[in-house]
């Protein structure tokens, strides 16, 4: 079976400084990528994922390479790490990650349409007890709400052009799939979008994603609570795919400067070898904090 690489794995280990017998939180599964390296050092992980099919991929990649009795998987939101982490044993842990990255099987998942190269259900729900889809929005929000949506979550400058022409076509036909939105933005899209960089429907989908799952939302939630089950000399690692993520990782280090101390001076990148080998690495940031104080 083939897995997703895990982004800046090699940084990622040596600022966790894992410890034989410390206890670790993975926020976000994914693969394990992180995970396995973790419990290779020696170390004890709860890891968290919010989708289900990953955790059980997760969790049987794990119990083949022998790993399953330091481990325990739970399929909540990171949102609650508080509260899970008390429930299971890791109430204070040596070192927390969140990688706020999606895995391959995850872009690839036919229940999920998070991807715009394949003609999915267009849903995006990596909680399938979330109430609204991406359809939902799409089919539902007004003109000036899904080019708010689309600049602001995504930095779409076309945001009003994709909007318009969304609100045009689902005047005749509700959209379904993911490739009845991918057809009607790259109809409209300017000649030479981006000069070729990246698909037109990108950002679009980008903010969707955003939207459903209320990721930067959860995140400032998470990150003080993640802060509190940290012991005194533990390490937060934080590893960012765009700027509103960075932006929330920003704010909670100022905000918590008494508590913790950020050892990354400016958000670490992937080497050159690395985004040769994946590319999807590219725009990864890392930041570190270490707690240096009770919190408050």
């Amino acid at each position: 079976m083939t897995y997703h690489t895990p982004v800046m794995l090699t940084e990622a280990m040596e600022y966790l400084n894992v410890v034989s017998g410390g206890k670790y939180i993975d926020c976000t599964l994914g693969d394990a990528g992180h995970t396995l390296e973790i419990l290779k050092k020696g170390g004890k992980v709860l890891g968290l994922d919010v989708n289900e099919k990953a955790l059980q991929r997760a969790t049987e990649r794990i119990k083949s390479a022998g790993f399953e009795s330091n481990f325990i998987g739970v399929c909540k939101n990171f949102k609650h790490i508080n509260n899970l982490a008390e429930q299971n044993g890791f109430s204070k842990v040596n070192g927390i990650l969140f990688d706020l990255g999606y895995s391959s099987s995850q872009l690839a998942d036919e229940d999920t349409g998070l991807s715009f190269l394949t003609n999915r259900h267009l849903d995006m729900r990596l909680d399938k007890e979330l109430g609204v889809s991406a359809a939902d929005l799409v089919n539902v929000l007004t003109e000036k709400d899904l080019a708010k949506m689309f600049f602001e979550l995504s930095d779409e400058k076309f945001s009003k052009i994709f909007a318009k022409a969304i609100v045009e076509h689902r005047n005749l036909k509700k959209f379904q799939t993911t490739k009845e939105l991918v057809d009607v933005v790259v109809s409209v899209a300017p000649p030479g979008y981006e000069h070729g960089r990246i698909h037109p429907a990108t950002r679009i989908f980008q903010a969707l994603r955003i939207a459903v799952n209320a990721e930067i939302e959860n995140l400032e939630v998470s990150l003080p609570r993640a802060a509190q089950t940290l012991l005194p000399g533990g390490r937060m690692i934080v590893i960012s795919f765009h700027s509103l993520e960075d932006r929330a990782v920003k704010s909670f280090g100022r905000t918590a400067r008494l508590y913790m101390k950020e050892l990354t001076d400016k958000p670490l990148t992937p080497s050159a070898t690395e985004i040769s080998a994946n590319v999807r690495s590219r725009s990864a940031k890392m930041r570190v904090y270490e707690k240096i104080a009770a919190y408050a």
